[in-house]
């Protein structure tokens, strides 16, 4: 063989060689950039929040508005969780004092409470040692009559339909029974609403029975009567920039053009209106 054939042939090799590894690069940047959008996906797959109850994809959410809304127990719509020694805000407090329950500062639901703290909130005299056997001093749980829930009220693109999300309930002394400073509501402590929903599950019915006095054979439970929204509550707040109650909003002109009753209204967009709107998405 030829010196000028062996150049050649090994010309042809090498220029082989380089196109195998220059495919073989390719094709692994390929790879890498394959990645970046399945790891999109697997976010965009995950639960919106991690406080949610219900587990809904991010990806599946359209439109999610945060809202408080008060919940007064000792209106008549909300008595069936409210009977005599069977109120809700007594079944709570019972599950933190033996430790079923994990009480928190507030509804970011972040920095957990003392057992001394919570133990102190509920004495109806701050002043006294919450160390000491001072149960006798402390709100009974037909005094704790107002609820404060955080919900996200989501529209689903999946299901065409409006979701409401429970994140939290907060415990509430109202203004009137917070002796002696009738001028403020007290807060006792706000608990994440999935661990509610884990506790309440595990006791009798008897315990967290929604009772109907119309017809004791329809007796729901707690849980069954908050998901069919049988309860009746007040928009005090809705997620804004400034997070501002809706008191601090009537400052605002829109907030003024909607009047004195802009709770009413403000639901009836958020409970009515954005529902109908958002249906033909």
């Amino acid at each position: 063989m030829s010196l000028r054939n062996l150049l050649f042939i090994l010309s042809i090799c090498l220029s082989f060689s380089f196109d195998a590894s220059y495919g073989a690069e390719d094709e692994l940047s390929n790879k890498e950039e394959s990645v970046l959008p399945n790891g999109g996906e697997d976010a965009l797959l995950e639960s919106y929040s991690k406080n949610a109850t219900s587990a809904i994809p991010r990806a599946y959410v359209l439109y999610k508005k945060k809202v408080w809304r008060e919940i007064y127990l000792d209106e008549k719509q909300n008595r069936p969780c409210f009977m005599r020694d069977k109120e809700i805000s007594k079944v709570i407090i019972d599950g933190v004092k033996k430790g079923l329950l994990v009480p928190y500062k507030d509804d970011k639901l972040v920095e957990v409470m003392p057992m001394s703290a919570f133990l102190k909130n509920l004495l109806m005299d701050e002043s006294e040692d919450a160390s000491q056997d001072t149960t006798g001093h402390e709100f009974y749980g037909h005094d704790i009559s107002t609820l404060c829930l955080v919900e996200n009220v989501i529209f689903n693109k999946i299901s065409s339909k409006k979701e409401y999300d429970i994140e939290s309930i907060q415990l509430i002394v109202p203004s009137k029974k917070n002796y002696p400073f009738f001028q403020l509501d007290r807060p006792i402590a706000t608990f994440k609403y999935k661990d509610l929903l884990a506790y309440f599950n595990k006791l009798p019915l008897e315990e967290v029975c929604w009772c109907n006095p119309s017809n004791t054979a329809e007796t729901l439970t707690w849980m069954d009567a908050f998901s069919l929204r049988l309860f009746g509550g007040k928009i005090i707040k809705i997620e804004t920039l400034d997070d501002a109650n809706l008191d601090a909003l009537y400052q605002d002109s829109y907030t003024k053009e909607i009047g004195p009753d802009a709770s009413q209204k403000i639901a009836e967009k958020i409970d009515v209106e954005f529902e109908y709107l958002l249906y033909e998405y």
